[in-house]
């Protein structure tokens, strides 16, 4: 891997390169932006460490062009004024990290190390798209980000495997149902893929859609029917919420999933299904297995090889990518023809926290689509909470409010780590300080709202 430092000061050239070259990078050195810019473009660098203060431009002024996808770089921004304007700026601009001079290089070791991994993993991204055929550009599974990498990475193997179980984690919105839908599709089942909300049904109508039942089962039951274990037999069934399904139910689901055997409701004969079971919760189910809400059995059967969708926020410049094929998609669907996000608009998106996740953005997207009368999503199509996203204040309009530091300094990393969208190794970076630091203090602040709970 290729690494440039671009830095008009020789020393801090000579220690990031021999730095460097002792974990393994192949280095390049630049004293100026013009002739920074010409070498990462001629080389396409994997890491650039580019110095805010340079003797022919600033180093945000080719910033992005060496985050382009032309050049494609990682880019760690070097400062000794560490402003957090400055900081946020950059960061958003698409830099990766922020440093302080004079340059920690503990805090290098930490940025090589969260960038190694990146890269060795977007190495791997042409890779298993190409094993996985993922199906549709624009749905919830694209990006490029190490968290949904990891996710397709895992979808290629459960689909390669069609008799595992499938246990899907995450927060609601966030594309789990599209990933049981992408495994079935590139898995080649034979049979159809069919979903059922756990918690949308009573107990003995679940049973009944499940199992099926025989000609007078119970009261009103006129006909024989069949049940989804029939009807997706060589398939799949999805389960939604599976953590809400009651605790009976889960001992016949066990059971099929043992002996892939089950009786209709009424019924005497045993019937055989190779239905491939999905099941998929936004819950702590491990939380509700040891408080006996939940069947230990029944969880360490379908938990095999468990994916955990990752939430938006977590997912970087995944939120331009799809922001980009909704706006796009959508705008087909309404005849608007090819829509565009302005720069302006595209921040805001990029600080706000998404807790409603994919979901939610779809859905913004859609309501700016209808707002907008022109060919592009403006900051005034937004809903008033994403434009104020990302903004910070640390006192009241027109006042000053006279706290202890200490409160001070606990306000100022958690509106840094907001602003970052919560991503740990960027708000460390640009707080100066080491991720394990950041992480102590969240811990303590953890503790510390625990404690006061209690009270």
């Amino acid at each position: 891997m290729k690494a440039l430092v671009i830095d008009d000061e020789p020393v801090i050239r000579l220690t990031l390169t021999h730095f460097l070259q002792g974990q393994g990078y192949e280095t390049m050195e630049a004293a100026t932006a013009g002739e920074g810019l010409a070498l990462a473009q001629a080389t396409l660098p994997d890491i650039v460490f580019l110095d805010q203060k340079l003797p022919d431009m600033d180093g945000e002024t080719i910033l992005q062009s060496l985050v382009a996808p032309e050049v494609g770089t990682s880019v760690v921004m070097m400062t000794a004024y560490a402003e957090l304007d400055k900081a946020v700026q950059a960061v958003k601009k698409g830099a990766e990290y922020y440093l302080s001079k004079p340059v920690d290089l503990d805090n290098v070791a930490v940025i090589i190390e969260q960038l190694t991994e990146k890269l060795k993993l977007k190495r791997e991204i042409k890779h298993y798209r190409k094993i996985s055929e993922l199906p549709v550009k624009g749905d919830t599974l694209a990006g490029e980000s190490v968290c949904i990498i990891m996710v397709q990475r895992l979808i290629s193997l459960l689909a390669q495997n069609r008799s595992t179980p499938v246990l899907l984690l995450g927060e609601s919105g966030s594309g789990k149902g599209l990933v049981a839908r992408t495994i079935h599709a590139l898995g080649g089942h034979k049979g159809p893929l069919v979903e059922i909300n756990c918690a949308s049904l009573s107990e003995n109508l679940l049973e009944s859609e499940l199992f099926g039942h025989e000609k007078g089962a119970f009261t009103d039951a006129r006909e024989g029917k069949k049940g989804l274990f029939e009807i997706a037999d060589e398939g799949a069934i999805f389960f939604d919420e599976l953590a809400e399904m009651p605790l009976s139910v889960q001992a016949k689901l066990l059971k099929v999933l043992d002996s892939k055997t089950f009786r209709r409701l009424g019924g005497v004969n045993d019937i055989k299904s190779n239905a491939r079971i999905m099941a998929a919760t936004n819950n702590d189910i491990a939380g509700l297995v040891k408080k006996g809400l939940f069947r230990e059995d029944l969880y360490y059967r379908i938990n095999v090889l468990p994916i955990t969708v990752p939430p938006l926020r977590d997912r970087g410049k995944d939120i331009i990518i799809l922001a980009t094929q909704f706006a796009t998609k959508l705008g087909e669907n309404m005849g608007k023809g090819h829509m565009r996000i302005s720069a302006d608009a595209m921040k805001h998106l990029q600080n706000y926290s998404w807790p409603g996740n994919v979901r939610e953005l779809r859905n913004v997207i859609e309501r700016a689509l209808i707002l907008s009368q022109g060919d592009e999503i403006r900051p005034a199509h937004l809903p008033a909470e994403i434009r104020e996203a990302g903004t910070i204040s640390f006192f009241p309009a027109g006042s000053l409010e006279l706290r202890p530091l200490s409160k001070v300094t606990d306000d100022y990393m958690s509106q840094v780590l907001r602003v970052t969208g919560h991503n740990h190794s960027r708000t460390a970076a640009i707080l100066g300080i080491s991720r394990s630091t950041l992480l102590a203090w969240l811990k303590k602040k953890k503790s510390d709202v625990s404690k006061s709970d209690m009270s």
